[in-house]
This record gives C-alpha cells, sequence and structure tokens, in this order.
C-alpha cells in the first residue's frame, strides 16, 4: 500500500512539478502570476489528443507538437495581451491572465467539446501492474515519472547551457542591469511566457494517458502548480520541483491513509500552512534586510 501511494505520489508530483516550474520561470522574469497558465496546458493536452487519437500521429510526434504549439500560443498570448499591461499596475496584468484563461476555456469547449464532454487518452503501455515482491508497480506511472524528469533536466540545462537561458536568468535577477548590458527585456519576457507555456505542454502530454481531458482541468493543476510553486518559493526553480513532488506525495498518503476527499483540498493546506510557517517557500531564500 505505501509503495504504491508513494510512486502514484511521485508522478502526480512530477506533473505538479513542471506546472510550478512554468510559474516560477513567468514570476522571476515579469514579477506576475499568469493565472492562464493551468488553462495552456489543459489546450495543449487537447492538441497532444487531436494529434495522437484524431490523426493518429505517433506519440512523441504528438508530444514535440503540442511543445511546439504550446511555446508559440505562449509567445502570442505575451505580445498580444500581456506586454502592454506589464508596464502598468498588477491589477490589470490579473485581470488579462484571468481574461486569457476564459478564452482558453471557450475555445476548448467550442472545438473539443461542452463541459459534459471528457475524453480518453489511450496509455502509451499496458495498464497491468508489476509486482517486485510487496512492490507494486505500475508500467505507465513509471513512464510518465522519467518523462517527467527527463523534460526538468532538459530544462535545467537550457537554463545553464544556452545564452538565451542565462539571458532570462540574469533578467529575473535584475531587469534595470539586464538592460544597460543590452539584453532586450520585453523579448525575454516574451520568452519566459513561451517557455513556460512550453513546459506546461510536456506536462500535458505526460499526464494526458492516467486521466480524462476536460476544459476545466487546467484550473485543478494550477491550484497544484501553485501550491507547489508557493512550497518551494515562488523564486526558485529548484523549489518548483520540491514542491511539486512533496504537494503529490502528501496528497496521496492523505487520500490513502485518511479520507479520500483529502486529494482536493491538501494543496489548499499546503498554501495556507507555507504562507503562514515560511512566507517565502522552502527555497525562497531568506527574507531581504532592509537597511
Amino acid at each position: 500500500m505505501l509503495s504504491y501511494l508513494v510512486l502514484s505520489g511521485l508522478t502526480t508530483g512530477s506533473i505538479y512539478a513542471l506546472v510550478a516550474l512554468g510559474i516560477v520561470l513567468v514570476y522571476k522574469a515579469t514579477g506576475t502570476i499568469n493565472f492562464a497558465h493551468g488553462d495552456q496546458l489543459m489546450i495543449a493536452g487537447f492538441l497532444a489528443y487531436t494529434l495522437h487519437v484524431m490523426l493518429g500521429l505517433p506519440y512523441l510526434v504528438a508530444m514535440l507538437g503540442a511543445v511546439i504549439g504550446s511555446f508559440l500560443l505562449g509567445a502570442l498570448a505575451e505580445r498580444i495581451g500581456f506586454r502592454a499591461v506589464l508596464r502598468s499596475n498588477l491589477i490589470n496584468v490579473v485581470l488579462a491572465t484571468l481574461g486569457l484563461s476564459f478564452v482558453l476555456k471557450g475555445v476548448a469547449r467550442l472545438t473539443w467539446g461542452g463541459i459534459s464532454d471528457y475524453l480518453s487518452f489511450p496509455p502509451l503501455v499496458s495498464p497491468d501492474p508489476i509486482m517486485i515482491g510487496d512492490l507494486i508497480l505500475l508500467p505507465q506511472q513509471l513512464v510518465v515519472t522519467a518523462g517527467a524528469l527527463v523534460v526538468m533536466g532538459l530544462f535545467a540545462l537550457f537554463f545553464r547551457l544556452t545564452t538565451i537561458g542565462r539571458a532570462m536568468q540574469a533578467t529575473a535577477d535584475n531587469p534595470k542591469a539586464a538592460r544597460l548590458v543590452g539584453i532586450r527585456v520585453e523579448h525575454i519576457h516574451m520568452l519566459a511566457f513561451a517557455v513556460g507555456a512550453a513546459v506546461a505542454g510536456a506536462g500535458a502530454t505526460l499526464m494526458a494517458p492516467l486521466t480524462l481531458l476536460y476544459p476545466d482541468i487546467g484550473f485543478t493543476l494550477f491550484i497544484k502548480g501553485f501550491a507547489a510553486a508557493v512550497l518551494g518559493g515562488l523564486t526558485s526553480l529548484p523549489g518548483a520541483l520540491v514542491g511539486g513532488l512533496a504537494i503529490g506525495i502528501v496528497e496521496a498518503l492523505a487520500a490513502g491513509y485518511i479520507h479520500s476527499s483529502f486529494l482536493e483540498v491538501s494543496a489548499f493546506i499546503a498554501i495556507m500552512l507555507t504562507l503562514v510557517l515560511r512566507p517565502r517557500g522552502l527555497m525562497g531564500g531568506p527574507p531581504p534586510r532592509r537597511a
């Protein structure tokens, strides 16, 4: 029982970590939370479904198409919807992201069905469990966890080894200094939205075989990803990984040993406790000192 719950928690936690990575990336670069992030992930899941199930393309091709589509959607959203309001007050930015969220939900319902329509993504491997002694392993969960770890590794290499990744880090740390050394901050903001959406697209494609796709799934995933980002620290990319895995394991253990209703409320409990006990998150660093 314990091994199954931990493995299940690691699988869902790795998806939450990918969602949290996108949230943290945009927050570090722009200082705002993209409330449409979950719905961008939802659109990516439907796009992967269209490519893999409806058009019959191989899963990896569908995943690549969903990631590219999410990247372009994120870049377009920043260029058309957010660039002008990013220079204004925070309320306008929040309203813009919420507006995009409703637009994406409407597009999903118009294109793939209404609220009551749930689409099933075929499993990638056999759903039959594997028994190793007392350990219960589900092949689908192993594939999803491994895929999520690969995406996280590529994400880390992107920031460490590429010029664009280092420019994004410099902009996030000090936008004024980045401008002084010739970095085009507006372009970096667009890339932050685009890369964050692309990571969400990868997460959606990995998640799809484990769940049903429906237009409102983005909100649920955003809440879990936001909880992971808050727990790890909104300014810490490693914290997003730690927070995602922690949220996944905690909600799996709570649902298994306490009650299934804790599956839905555990993220809210994590947000409240973190804000009370450690507002900057587990890896958000110490509070700034004022002279």
